[in-house]
């Protein structure tokens, strides 16, 4: 039951979609950069193979104990669109501070595609995982708060204590999510 649930969550964030420049970058009244969707994160065919990955070890591990204290293991596939290497991008997410001070701020963490992704639970993929650096310290209001991070996405490993991710993103502007 738990496992169909992870992978029908999965498969909502997975839904293949191209990634689109925000219209036209000379344009005044657009963006300049690429508006990501996680699905966008994913080479082609990617999506399916990352579900065959979350079966196998759903059976070899007995399904997976949200309840648990043991940190669980993490899928490990680091394929990545190429092509978004040094592209100034948006994308929607959660923060997963690593160094979360009395004031709020926060100087690295990691952006989830959906709340909750812990190590409870297996972790997203490496390439569901954005780690986001910045130079200057910023404000953090609420973890639970989706946000959207802008900067300059890097197909760069990172391995750390959380979740490793396939991509690292320099940031230049954090602002809450509107639809």
């Amino acid at each position: 039951m738990m496992l169909r649930a992870l992978l029908s969550a999965f498969a909502l964030i997975a839904l293949p979609v191209a990634p689109a420049l925000a219209q036209d970058r000379n344009a005044s009244s657009t963006p300049a950069f690429l508006d990501l969707a996680w699905a966008d994160l994913l080479p082609e065919g990617e999506a399916e193979r990352i579900n065959q990955l979350m079966q196998l070890q759903a059976l070899q591990l007995g399904g997976f104990n949200h309840f648990g204290t043991e940190q669980m293991p993490q899928i490990q596939t680091f394929e990545v669109v190429e092509a978004l290497d040094g592209e100034h991008v948006r994308i929607g997410g959660y923060v997963l501070p690593f160094d979360f001070t009395g004031s709020h701020e926060i100087s690295r963490f990691l952006l989830v595609p959906y709340v909750g992704a812990c190590i409870h639970v297996p972790p997203p993929p490496p390439n569901q995982l954005v780690f986001v650096t910045t130079a200057e310290p910023i404000q953090v209001q609420g973890l639970w708060d989706p946000v959207y991070v802008e900067g300059i996405m890097r197909t760069q490993r990172h391995d750390n204590e959380l979740g490793d991710t396939a991509y690292t993103l320099e940031l230049i502007e954090m602002t809450p999510y509107r639809t």
